[in-house]
């Protein structure tokens, strides 16, 4: 579907106030570092910012539908696509809490590249470098506490 952009600015508005006011109660980073609510008030200030381009974007529209179907909507592997993915983020979340950051994120990116047509022989590899290089940026960076799960006994 399209989104108006003054439809789809404001709900970039408004996702970006919810995660920067969720971001905010986080608790402070021992050091003088970036604590874990850094990267997500960035993140919902991109938001808000985008969000508001968008509306001024919108304020020049006339005659534009709030809503108008896209083509690819009608394409079932391309819908499937979508639904992949947003299934794909939302067991994520309720699995890597149990399961842990390292064996969700591997499972979930070498889904997702299998599904769009990524090489037999380098789905693994490139699952496997982008989930450490997610971990170091994420866990030692920006020290952001990611969950360990079944590996917490050899994590570091």
């Amino acid at each position: 579907m399209r989104l108006h952009d003054k439809l789809a600015g404001l709900l970039s508005v408004l996702v970006g106030v919810v995660v920067g006011v969720c971001a905010w109660g986080f608790p402070p980073a021992p050091g003088p570092g970036i604590g874990p609510g850094g990267f997500p008030l960035l993140v919902g200030g991109g938001f808000v910012a985008c969000g508001l381009g968008l509306i001024r974007l919108g304020c020049r529209q006339r005659g534009t539908a709030w809503l108008a179907p896209e083509d690819w909507l009608r394409q079932p592997r391309l819908v499937g696509r979508a639904a992949l993915v947003i299934g794909g983020v939302g067991g994520y979340a309720l699995v890597v809490d149990t399961a842990g950051f390292f064996l969700t994120a591997l499972v979930f990116l070498g889904g997702l590249f299998a599904a769009f047509g990524v090489a037999r022989r380098w789905i693994m590899p490139i699952a496997a470098g982008v989930t450490l290089a997610l971990h170091v940026v994420f866990y030692s960076l920006l020290r952001v506490p990611l969950p360990w799960g079944w590996l917490e006994g050899i994590g570091w």
